[in-house]
């Protein structure tokens, strides 16, 4: 009777054994934790390597490599350098986290930015499904009494152990708890047809049967809150797994396409993960608001050299004038005395020498009139070109220069006086390269064309009619705009 009461009470501990299967790591798992680790290693190690997640995820190395690009496979070669150990048939899911998550990123060889994947494949373990060792032996059927022998009774139900290659489903539990409960009341009908004969004689021991059922009861149930609490937590993990991946990887990749694992993966800690993406964005919004100030500071000082520039133009410009019209003074003075002395000259020839013995017949024909001699005229000033910028939305242009100057000469201006003149674009290749590449930026403020945007094909640009421009306030203005075409 006593070894009937061990026996019932071992079935569902059986049942509880196989529920909680071991770990281990296989050569197929093995092959696939290297895919996943290789995977990502070349998606970190080259901000290009994007195309690899919009396909489907290998499963191997082979089905890997097909996919990659020049890049990927030279990257490849580093990571195929680092020997895998050979040593895994022992290892746990654990030890299989680890190695592939932490360890074999410190090898020597592989690419730094690589090497930023450890968390990403960390996750991806994690996630993974490690298969149970071998199933083991069928569970050996429970002994019967020879009064049970010898009156044919009912034979003692024998567990069937499946190997488990994870953690078995709500819905293999429920079956589990299921059959366990039939094996109780199986056992127990036929404890109880059993004894029906012992009960006058053994009625003390009714008590023993009726705790047993109990206890099998509870096992039951037991059983059944754990398939529930085990579903629900499956359902949970995920979602948090997915969250994580959202929230982790969205700053560093934002192009990428997440694909969810075959298995639930066992999460990071919420507060860590947390903690850390708000370190991560409280010191980029940092840096991005340090950069905006240098960025401005940037643009007032180049704004303000460029106001002094224009200033030290203006002032040689005022210059040249004052030399031009000292020069022109010049020219009328000296004209002036010249057309005086031609005057003078003149006069003096205008008084005719009386001969000594004039015939009265004769007369002397009339001198010819004296012609006058203008002033000499100083020709045209001497043409000056000035090297002028872009034309800002104000009609200005944002810079003058005597010389051109790099990334900032757009336009050539001819003038006589300093005060007005007209501007073509300037005829230099870098010029013309830089203009064509941002024709909206530099062209559209000064010139016409018939679609000042489509520059695609275009190599030069010739000016059909020049534009004008004045001086005034110290800068030059935009009176009437160059028309230009695209060749």
């Amino acid at each position: 009777m006593l070894k009937r009461i061990i026996t019932t009470l071992a079935l569902p501990l059986l049942l509880l054994g196989v529920a909680l299967p071991g770990w281990a790591v296989t050569q197929k798992e093995m092959e696939q934790a290297r895919t996943i680790t290789a995977f990502w290693y070349l998606r970190y190690a080259n901000n290009g390597s994007g195309y690899l997640e919009e396909g489907k995820t290998p499963a191997s190395m082979a089905e890997l490599e097909k996919m990659l690009k020049e890049t990927e496979r030279a990257n490849l070669k580093a990571f195929k350098a680092v020997q895998a150990p050979s040593d895994y048939a022992s290892w746990d899911k654990e030890k299989l986290v680890a190695y592939w998550g932490g360890t074999f990123f410190n090898s020597p060889g592989l690419k730094a930015e690589g090497k930023v994947a450890r968390n990403r494949v960390k996750g991806k373990l994690q996630a993974m499904t490690v298969a149970a060792p071998a199933p083991a032996a069928a569970a050996p059927a429970a002994e019967t009494t020879p009064a049970a022998s010898a009156s044919s009774a009912q034979p003692q139900p024998q567990a069937q152990v499946e190997p488990q290659g994870a953690l078995p489903s709500a819905e293999a539990i429920a079956e589990q708890a299921q059959a366990a409960e039939s094996a109780a009341v199986a056992t127990i009908d036929a404890e109880t047809s059993e004894t029906k004969s012992e009960r006058r004689n053994s009625g003390g021991s009714t008590w023993i049967y009726i705790v047993a059922l109990i206890i099998l009861v509870g096992v039951v149930v037991w059983l059944v809150i754990f398939a529930s609490k085990t579903m629900q937590e499956g359902n949970k993990a995920e979602g948090r797994r997915q969250d994580e991946d959202t929230d982790v990887d969205a700053p560093r990749l934002p192009a990428a396409r997440e694909y969810a694992p075959a298995a639930v993966a066992q999460p990071e800690p919420q507060s860590v993960v947390r903690q850390a993406v708000a370190e991560e964005s409280a010191d980029v919004k940092g840096m991005r608001r340090e950069i905006k100030g240098l960025r401005e500071e940037c643009m007032r000082l180049g704004e303000e050299n460029g106001r002094l520039k224009s200033d030290l133009a203006e002032a040689r410009r005022e210059v040249e004038a004052l030399r031009g019209r000292l020069r022109a003074a010049d020219a009328v003075a000296s004209a002036a005395s010249v057309a005086g002395n031609a005057r003078e000259e003149a006069e003096e020839a205008e008084t005719p020498v009386q001969p000594a013995v004039q015939p009265v017949e004769q007369r002397q024909p009339a001198a010819p009139a004296p012609r006058k001699v203008e002033p000499i005229r100083e020709e045209a000033e001497e043409m000056r070109e000035i090297y002028l910028g872009r034309v800002n939305p104000q009609g200005l242009f944002v810079r003058a220069d005597r010389r051109p100057v790099a990334d900032k000469t757009v336009f050539v201006l001819s003038t006589t006086d300093g005060y007005t003149g007209s501007y073509r674009v300037l005829q230099i290749a870098e010029v013309i390269e830089r203009c064509l590449d941002n024709p909206d930026h530099y062209l559209a403020g000064g010139c016409t064309a018939p679609d000042i945007l489509a520059t695609d094909d275009a190599t030069q640009i010739r000016t059909l009619q020049s534009g004008t421009a004045i001086f005034e306030n110290g800068c030059w203005r935009m009176i009437r705009k160059t028309k230009i075409v695209y060749e």
